[in-house]
């Protein structure tokens, strides 16, 4: 293992009254204070509760320093890896009743956690001959976001080898929203990136517990003391508002701007700074345009405005992905079952007036609705803005009334319904994509029974 393997320590404190931790919390509390008066230094050889063979220091942060460990029984053990990082406070802070509370938050609540975005943590302890409170978690090799995003600046890398990890953040923090957890302190410092190019969320040590009924701020005992750091930290968290789901958002949203882009998002300025600033963001040059939609929603200065939770965000950004696929793929099958088509089925399928038999001033208006319907069609398929489809569905369907059967207008018809299939068939709003499907389906006589849109109206009423 690389002697500067290193993981991120807590940067922010927070204070839990003791009477609200566990049984076992309160006494280890008592004990520390019992002890303040003779925290002894840790030093390489040091073996913690008889199992965590200190070896190196390899971080160190404004509550507590890291070591890389052996863990003997794991060494006994025979396993491969009997690496681990050591989390312990610093001596200065271990004299605190609450920073013993700190810890055991991190502790617990990233216990719960088990996901491969966000770092193990094995058990918190305390080594009975030196006092001293520590966390065992997983050693990881690899390097600090923030350190990342320095050498980007340097020498920048595409944004195709960038969303894997902007994806991965927001794996681990969707994870934490699900369970109720709200990390409060997002920032480049508070994720590692392995070497295997794997990003670990970190320091859930102010992380608050979010209301059950959907992703409100923390609880009236969780809100002794907030913690964050400015320079991530929303506008209501700027204003001493409880923290939210959306707060975790705009932070993710900061971070993936500036991974994407080596800058911070409003350079030096907070958020609120920027907002009196009336600050506008320009979009992100190296992305598309529906990228940029799901990272500038999540910056947006209201709460209200923002993905509610960072799984809403993931799931955006996934349906831009799926689009672009499903409608590239719709396309080509089209193509397909021309080709596919029996002679007969061939003639059947044309207009009973061809083409060139029409007035000039309907083949006029047939070319100008097929022209501006594929307008609509390739925004869908550039920028994944799925609202275009509809607007594409519509002009198709007008050169399909003058024209019937005309093969463009058909096969315009069939892709645009693919997209706005596909985008409401992965939507979570049930009653509003059935609306939203049977609207779609009125727009043209050709989508009347027409198989696809029936099934996905059928199953998203289901």
């Amino acid at each position: 293992m690389d002697e500067e393997t290193s993981v991120r320590a807590s940067e922010a404190a927070t204070v839990q009254r003791p009477e609200s931790l566990p049984t076992h919390a309160r006494n280890a509390v008592h004990s520390l204070g019992e002890r303040s008066e003779e925290v002894f230094s840790l030093s390489a050889g040091t073996c913690l509760r008889g199992r965590y063979l200190l070896e190196t220091a390899i971080g160190r942060g404004a509550m507590g320093e890291v070591w890389k460990a052996k863990d003997l029984l794991s060494e006994e053990a025979h396993d491969r890896n009997p690496y681990v990082a050591i989390k312990v406070l610093l001596a200065d802070i271990e004299r605190h009743p609450q920073s013993f509370a700190a810890m055991h938050r991190e502790a617990s609540r990233t216990q719960k956690l088990a996901h491969p975005n966000v770092v193990t943590v094995y058990t918190l302890d305390r080594d009975d001959r030196t006092g001293r409170a520590f966390i065992a978690m997983e050693l990881l090799d690899g390097d600090p976001l923030d350190r990342v995003i320095r050498r980007h600046r340097e020498q920048p890398v595409g944004s195709k080898e960038l969303w894997p990890i902007i994806k991965g953040m927001a794996e681990g923090l969707a994870y934490a929203h699900r369970r109720g957890i709200v990390h409060s302190d997002f920032k480049p410092g508070n994720v590692f990136l392995t070497r295997e190019g794997v990003p670990k969320v970190l320091d859930f040590g102010i992380a608050r517990a979010a209301k059950e009924d959907g992703g409100g701020p923390a609880r009236d005992d969780d809100s002794v003391m907030s913690g964050y750091t400015e320079a991530y930290a929303s506008p209501e968290m700027l204003a001493g508002a409880a923290p939210h789901r959306a707060d975790d958002v705009f932070a993710l949203g900061l971070v993936a701007y500036e991974l994407l882009t080596g800058e911070r998002a409003f350079g030096n300025r907070s958020a609120s700074e920027a907002r009196e600033a009336g600050l506008r963001l320009q979009p992100v040059k190296t992305i598309r345009r529906s990228e940029w939609r799901v990272i500038e929603r999540a910056l947006a200065f209201e709460r209200s405005e923002r993905w509610p939770d960072a799984g809403k965000f993931l799931e955006a950004l996934q349906r831009r992905v799926r689009l672009q696929i499903a409608l590239a793929a719709s396309l080509v099958a089209l193509v397909a079952t021309a080709g596919g088509l029996s002679y007969k089925n061939y003639l059947d399928a044309l207009p009973a007036v061809p083409f060139e038999q029409l007035p000039a001033a309907q083949r006029a208006e047939v070319q100008r609705y097929l022209s501006e319907g594929q307008a609509a069609l390739d925004l869908v398929r550039r920028d994944g803005v799925v609202e275009a489809s509809a607007d594409a569905a519509e002009m198709f369907a007008r050169a399909y009334a003058i024209h019937e059967r005309n093969p463009d207008a058909v096969k315009g018809l069939e892709a645009s319904a693919a997209a706005f299939i596909e985008y409401w068939q992965n939507s979570t709003e049930r009653d509003r994509a059935v609306e939203e499907l049977r609207k779609f389906q009125a727009k043209s006589e050709y989508y009347k029974g027409y198989a696809p849109l029936e099934r996905a109206i059928e199953e998203s009423s289901g």
